[in-house]
């Protein structure tokens, strides 16, 4: 079951590592229509709801049980035998679109991940595990990547992390972008 799950929202520390590409769909006319980008995570929650529903109707349409889970996954989001794109029904994307994506990543939000990952490796340490210091928010922002300083990933990398995570969660991003925006825009 968890392999036919469509994951509508990414974990973040999945999100934050890899770039979204420029996904295209095309609509009933077959003229290309650009993946919804959106540009908070209040607008892509909207949009994100919106465009579940049409594609759950749809994919219902041709005998899937698709079902909206919390956190945003499509349980059962194609039916058996049914032509497949992404983990979705390849003919509900025809005519639905591709979800949209999660917005860009701004320096304000990053200013914001980083006090959250900050908060949550003092959690790490209260709960006994090692993790190294961090650079300077400055330092983290300016020089963000896959390989940047993350709490969560120094446990992982020690052999916890399941476990761990359940004691101190993965940031929300919409508490990153909340409170980047407090603490300066870009």
């Amino acid at each position: 079951m968890a392999g036919r799950q469509f994951a509508g929202l990414l974990s973040l520390a999945v999100a934050l590592s890899i770039l979204l590409s420029g996904c295209t769909a095309a609509t009933e006319t077959g003229e290309p229509n650009p993946t919804p980008t959106t540009t908070s995570y209040e607008q892509y929650d909207a949009m994100f709801a919106d465009w579940a529903s049409r594609y759950i109707e749809c994919a219902r349409e041709f005998g899937a049980d698709a079902q909206l889970l919390n956190g945003g996954s499509i349980d059962q989001p194609y039916a058996p035998g049914r032509p497949v794109e992404d983990g979705l029904d390849a003919d509900c994307l025809q005519k639905v679109g591709k979800p949209p994506r999660v917005p860009e990543l701004t320096d304000s939000f990053l200013r914001g991940l980083y006090e959250l990952l900050v908060e949550q490796a003092a959690c790490l340490k209260a709960h006994g595990y090692v993790v190294s210091n961090p650079p300077t928010r400055e330092e983290w922002v300016e020089n963000y990547g896959a390989d940047s300083w993350n709490p969560l990933s120094d446990v992982y990398l020690a052999g916890g992390g399941i476990e761990a995570e359940g004691f101190c969660p993965q940031p929300d991003p919409r508490k990153a972008e909340e409170l980047g925006a407090t603490l300066g825009g870009d």
